[in-house]
């Protein structure tokens, strides 16, 4: 089995509370290593205005993790994700350096124009 690496944003509805959040975050960190992939880090990047409405909400929550995972477990993820209204969207891409990204992750969280310009290029606006 082998193990790629995987940054993966999620984008949950703005309207939930905190703990439904982490509630619904956890359901899925759950299932990654119930299925045997590696968590190496997650964060919660924040509560943001989407660039669009997306299944009639101009909000969403953003968490993004950094895990290792093969195909079969990254399939089954995104199969149970669309499963699940309370997110409006996910993206997964595949990196070479998790820890890399991860570092480029917390350097641009810190830096409030590169944030916003990070958000911007992610949604496509």
């Amino acid at each position: 089995m082998i193990l790629r690496n995987y940054e993966v944003v999620i984008v949950s509805d703005g309207a939930l509370t905190d703990e439904d959040n982490q509630k619904l975050i956890s359901k899925f960190t759950d299932l990654i290593k119930k299925l045997g992939a590696k968590i190496e880090s997650e964060a919660i990047w924040g509560r943001r205005n989407l660039a669009y409405e997306v299944k009639k909400k101009k909000s969403g929550i953003y968490q993004i993790l950094f895990i290792q995972a093969n195909g079969e477990i990254i399939e089954e993820f995104e199969k149970q994700m669309g499963y699940e209204e309370q997110i409006l969207k996910y993206f997964l891409v595949s990196v070479d350096d998790l820890k890399k990204e991860q570092e480029r992750f917390d350097l641009l969280k810190e830096d409030n124009l590169k944030n916003s310009k990070l958000i911007t290029e992610v949604l496509g606006a």
